[in-house]
């Protein structure tokens, strides 16, 4: 008989449990979340009595969580078969040995990333930085009303909308799992923010959806379900500029994590680089070959593309909610700078910080190699696959 087979026997036996039990669908963590001390006990000690496989297999799971193994090492054994008491020596035997010791609180230190308990209910909310392509993700974290939490996953793009979409449904413990590596990994990470401004944002990205972007199937599916605030929240960039002037800010520093790949390059729209590309080529086709003055056509029309027009609006709110990120980080000195540049690029003003020429550089050198293979001065790899590898890093 399965675990889940095996629960649904317990829910059947403890009545008064059945609402708490069902909800999990077997899962062992979902299980160890909706239930509290004294009904987690309860449980475990109907299975090692009635069905001492099921037990060891719930148990063994449990052994996986702090609170979960203080529970298993805690059990009383007196009313259990003697299967039973078998199988839970075994395990607390196993605990032991790995230096968990009995607790009659059962109630240990929560470890990073676990979420509220039961009565507590789930609103969270977390927003990630942006890819190299100007894309970020943020995720909606609540209470799911079968049971466990629910995360709302969405890859928003300032320039077409949103992009993707997705609903998780998993027990506490894996959810607050899920949100702790989010925060940990090192490319992208996210930081907590308040749900009604992912939800603003979302809201942001519904209204200028573009033409060419149909939304997800799943976006439509779960769009009343949503609460967005039909734009009128307050979005990261709108509160991280009631926090932060934009001044004295570290353009030095923000240049080094735009070098190093931490940041940008937000290209403009790869059509606009064609085009760009097909232009020069035709002006230098019949020219001799000058590295030199083609690397400065290209910094002067490359610069142009991303100061002007809707690449200039689309990271000019980058540069915004980028800020929101380092001063959540408390990096207030990489903050300011950011919001420098996105003032620098909405009022179209010089860069004396130099932060827009890092922006653009990666950009431009892949266009410089392309244009010297189109035109037979040297050859290489075309500029999709230099700025494949620029993502990549």
């Amino acid at each position: 008989m399965s675990l889940a087979e095996s629960l649904e026997g317990a829910a059947e036996a403890l009545s008064d449990l059945a609402d708490q039990i069902r909800p999990a669908n077997g899962d062992p963590f979902q299980l160890l979340d909706l239930l509290d001390r004294a009904a987690q006990e309860q449980v475990l000690g109907w299975l090692f009595t009635h069905e001492p496989d099921a037990g060891f297999e719930l148990a063994s799971a449990w052994l996986e969580d702090d609170a979960g193994a203080a529970l298993v090492i805690s059990m009383p054994e007196e009313e259990m078969s003697k299967a039973g008491r078998k199988a839970l020596r075994r395990l607390v035997h196993r605990a032991r040995s790995r230096g968990v010791a009995p607790d009659s609180t059962a109630v240990s230190e929560p470890r990073v990333g676990r979420l509220p308990d039961l009565d507590e209910g789930i609103s969270l909310a977390y927003v990630s930085h942006f890819d190299p392509r100007g894309g970020r993700l943020v995720y909606l974290v609540e209470s799911n009303p079968g049971g466990g939490a629910r995360v709302v996953e969405a890859l928003l793009d300032v320039s077409r909308g949103i992009v993707d979409f997705q609903v998780y449904r998993a027990g506490r413990r894996q959810v607050g799992d899920f949100v702790r590596d989010l925060k940990q990994r090192a490319r992208f990470p996210v930081v907590e923010t308040e749900p009604d401004c992912v939800r603003a944002l979302i809201a942001r990205r519904l209204a200028g959806q573009a033409a060419g972007s149909p939304l997800p199937k799943a976006f439509n599916e779960w769009r009343g379900k949503l609460a967005l605030n039909q734009g009128e929240g307050v979005t990261p960039a709108e509160r991280v500029r009631s926090e932060l002037k934009a001044e004295g800010g570290d353009a030095k520093a923000l240049c080094s994590e735009i070098e190093q790949g931490k940041l940008g390059p937000w290209p403009p729209d790869p059509s606009s680089l064609e085009q760009l590309a097909k232009s020069l080529q035709e002006e230098f086709s019949e020219a001799e070959r000058d590295p030199s003055a083609l690397e400065a056509r290209l910094e002067q029309e490359v610069l142009s593309l991303y100061t002007e027009g809707e690449a200039a609006k689309a990271n000019a709110e980058r540069f915004d909610e980028t800020a929101y990120l380092f001063w959540k980080e408390s990096r207030d000195g990489l903050g300011r700078a950011c919001l420098e540049a996105a003032d620098g690029l909405t009022a179209g003003e010089p860069d004396p910080g130099g932060v827009l020429a890092a922006l653009v550089g990666s950009v431009r050198s892949a266009l410089k190699e392309d244009l010297e293979q189109r035109l037979g001065w040297v050859a290489g790899t075309s500029s999709a696959e230099i700025l494949a590898e620029e993502e990549n890093k």
